[in-house]
């Protein structure tokens, strides 16, 4: 599917969600736990029906450039390698979901014990469901910013396209920190403004807020300043990449179905009415992604954190 990028095609486009949803209501909304816990609730079928009926509620990696589904599992597959080279035995998802990556993990490591935490109870009532079967895995509701485990418990920690939501990103990180042993290391895949976002075009700059709205992100980050914030709370970075073109492929199909709602907006208002809000509020993000990424505003990263110390054990 052909994704559409030119920035001059941008301000059409804007105008466009203006007249279904109003950009200041959008813009205006408070974001806080509650609203999104509403919004992965109300989302939930639009993930399984036009996203991942595998149970996948993130963006699937594509290196090749081609959209493929196993795509969804390559975050995972990046996960395992950590779990292999510093020998980890205890894990912790924040953010699990419905579960998908750390059931894949939990599946390929029987010998390591997981759990994954998260908010929305639809996703962990899933989680529990579709891991029941696997003794080495646990799920339970957790606030990544209060997180109910002793200092120094787990060898590993990952999270994917869930730290983003943090109101608090101090106490996300220092959180993360705190239960972690030393020389452990957390994974993190999700999405960041670029450096030089205030020289962006205006408009690019309200498609960046746009699809942060869109997608429930109350303090979006810069990835300079986030990494200086987790250098400060204690970590060592081992590697930091910007691997924004493998999650293009995928963006090419949201902004294709995304495209498709936009294109009667008298229609799209009476949608508007009988679904959720929050569901269709993802065709914001699916649209404007594509000219956000090209033009160096926004980046989905991989990061790799360790806190400093002997090697876990």
């Amino acid at each position: 599917m052909e994704k559409i990028t030119d920035l001059g095609e941008l301000r059409k486009y804007l105008n466009k969600i203006d007249r279904i949803f109003s950009i200041n209501s959008l813009l205006g909304q408070k974001i806080d736990d509650e609203f999104v816990v509403d919004y992965y609730e109300d989302s939930n079928l639009g993930y399984r029906y036009f996203h991942s009926v595998e149970g996948s509620v993130h963006m699937a990696l594509n290196f090749d450039g081609k959209f493929d589904k196993d795509g969804y599992y390559e975050q995972a597959k990046i996960v395992s390698k950590q779990i292999e080279s510093i020998d980890a035995k205890i894990v912790l998802e924040l953010g699990c979901g419905k579960g998908f990556n750390s059931i894949f993990l939990a599946k390929k490591f029987p010998n390591v014990d997981f759990t994954g935490i998260d908010l929305t109870p639809a996703h962990l009532n899933q989680a529990i469901e579709s891991g029941r079967n696997f003794p080495n895995l646990i799920f339970k509701q957790g606030n990544f910013q209060m997180l109910e485990f002793a200092d120094k418990s787990f060898n590993l920690l990952f999270e994917v396209e869930s730290i983003c939501h943090a109101s608090d990103m101090k106490i996300a990180l220092s959180e993360a920190f705190r239960v972690l042993k030393p020389g452990g290391r957390i994974v993190f895949f999700d999405g960041f403004r670029q450096p030089g976002f205030s020289n962006q075009s205006e408009d690019t700059k309200l498609a960046s807020q746009l699809v942060e709205a869109s997608m429930a992100i109350e303090k979006p980050w810069l990835i300079n300043e986030w990494l200086g914030l987790a250098r400060e709370v204690g970590f060592l970075e081992i590697k930091v990449d910007d691997i924004s073109q493998a999650i293009m492929p995928n963006l090419a199909k949201f902004q294709f179905l995304a495209r498709g709602y936009f294109k009667f907006p008298n229609l799209s208002r009476v949608i508007l009415k009988v679904i959720p809000a929050n569901l269709v509020k993802n065709s914001i993000a699916g649209l404007l992604m594509p000219f956000t990424i090209t033009a160096g505003a926004q980046a989905y990263y991989l990061i790799i954190l360790e806190r400093p110390g002997l090697s876990p054990s």
